[in-house]
């Protein structure tokens, strides 16, 4: 019996498995539901998600960072990395995300980009372009309606769409742009679905590191979010299939 114990004592210890997973600082929410339940049955194993702009994330693992898994907030950051030998696998498509312009403030009706140009709109939170695929979206979506330079001056770059979140909340911006996956839960979040036809679509990716190739955790994890419960926690965040 006692060698019965310490045989199944060892393979449990053998199996238990840590990895770090960089990933767009738009699924700090949905990502952690994903999590939660895949490791229901995995209690010995552990995932240290850190979230980020997926530009910043790129930089990090091209510097060496020892990161399993990159989830990224679009197709580019993946792609560059696939091309520059960090990674042997092409990048997988796992969801499409979508743009919101949100408010907290319950008295601003939020039915057009129009109401950007109202006077009591002092300032815009936008996640920086540089790093953030939402913020490129959001200019975009602001120069099909025409309106980009209009606006230009109200503008206020966050370094990811968690800190443009955070301009929001705390005030110092009326509205901000993000994704919908970040305000469709919150009860305090007035938000306005911008018309994806008004920008590129936000086809979101992910790929395994050369660090994480042989981390049977990090393949596991990678395909989990590709499976049907994954998928309808991403559903439920509002992105749509792959």
């Amino acid at each position: 019996m006692k060698k019965i114990l310490l045989i199944l004592f060892f393979s449990v210890f053998l199996s238990a498995e840590e990895i770090m997973v960089l990933a767009a600082a738009s699924l700090k929410y949905v990502l952690e539901d994903i999590k939660s339940e895949f490791l229901k049955e995995r209690i010995n194993n552990k995932i240290e998600i850190s979230y980020i702009a997926s530009g910043k994330a790129y930089n990090q693992i091209a510097n060496g960072i020892p990161a399993h898994l990159f989830i990224a907030a679009d197709t580019s950051y993946p792609k560059k990395l696939y091309d520059s030998k960090f990674t042997d696998e092409t990048p997988i498509n796992y969801a499409k995300g979508k743009l919101v312009l949100f408010g907290i403030d319950k008295n601003l009706k939020l039915d057009s980009l129009n109401i950007l140009k109202d006077s009591k709109i002092k300032h815009i939170a936008l996640p920086n372009p540089k790093l953030a695929p939402y913020g490129v979206a959001a200019y975009e979506a602001l120069e099909n309606a025409n309106i980009a330079k209009i606006v230009e001056s109200k503008i206020a770059l966050g370094e990811s769409i968690g800190q443009a979140m955070q301009y929001v909340k705390s005030g110092s911006s009326e509205v901000g742009f993000n994704a919908l996956s970040m305000v469709i839960k919150d009860k305090d979040a007035n938000y306005l679905i911008i018309d994806s036809k008004s920008y590129n679509p936000i086809l979101q990716t992910m790929i395994i590191t050369n660090y994480g190739k042989d981390s049977k955790l990090t393949k596991d994890f990678r395909d989990f979010i590709l499976s049907k419960k994954a998928q309808e926690i991403f559903k439920s965040y509002g992105y749509d299939k792959p």
